[in-house]
């Protein structure tokens, strides 16, 4: 933390331990606390700046987290996991952003997009919880929703869908969420697979079109009404 008039939360200076505990050894509070939750000292003073001094530092203790969360995730409550990873993606902190900040290597961040899987297949779908807390959901919606609305493909005005107009790094970056996204989707299990869908619709990805009509070919007899609209829409990239 800087001086007095600039308090900054840096969450790169913590151990990996201290990070982890920053996140999730907390007491579970209501939604209507949660927004600032996690921006207070010890003292209860709001940080002014959030900005990370070592992003590659932080890129590297999400991986490790993503990696262990079948571990990890074992030592708290769904309670404490769900408002931890809404502090990590939510607005305050946006974590996910460090995916697209170009100081960091491109291989670390597609070994972090990579290291997502390891959430659903070792954690969540051995879950016997037969209503998983929405931040597996809406994962996927933050950060392939968000990938399109990064500062310089905002400033290229490259809108959501426009595959032509991505450079290199941020093409792989896509291509890396795709393939993430479709191992999650094989996952044996129907939570995965809803939570899967959800990201590829927000996607905007060539592939993701071809990829969700398999599924519905496949699965077509097992969905009623209303869910193959929600799954056309997962494919069409018009899900909410």
């Amino acid at each position: 933390m800087t001086d007095d008039a600039t308090r900054t939360l840096d969450l790169s200076t913590k151990t990996f331990e201290e990070f982890v505990v920053f996140l999730f050894d907390r007491t579970v509070v209501g939604d209507d606390e949660q927004f600032d939750y996690f921006i207070r000292d010890p003292s209860g003073q709001p940080y002014d700046e959030f900005t990370p001094s070592a992003p590659q530092v932080l890129v590297g203790y999400m991986t490790k987290l993503f990696l262990e969360f079948g571990r990890i995730g074992s030592i708290y409550s769904l309670g404490q996991l769900n408002q931890g990873i809404w502090a990590m993606l939510g607005e305050n902190l946006r974590l996910y952003e460090l995916l697209w900040e170009a100081s960091v290597p491109i291989e670390q961040r597609i070994e972090c997009i990579r290291s997502m899987y390891s959430v659903y297949a070792d954690f969540v779908a051995p879950s016997k919880v037969e209503v998983m807390e929405n931040c597996f959901d809406m994962w996927w919606d933050i950060v392939a929703g968000n990938f399109w609305y990064q500062h310089n493909l905002f400033v290229q005005k490259v809108r959501p869908g426009e595959v032509a107009k991505l450079d290199p790094e941020s093409r792989r970056l896509l291509d890396a969420m795709f393939e993430t996204l479709t191992k999650i989707l094989a996952l044996p299990d129907l939570r995965t697979k809803g939570f899967a869908l959800h990201g590829l619709g927000h996607l905007h990805h060539p592939a993701v079109r071809e990829t969700v009509q398999s599924f519905i070919d496949t699965h077509r007899e097992e969905l009623t009404e209303q869910g193959l609209r929600w799954v056309e829409q997962c494919r069409d990239g018009t899900v909410m």
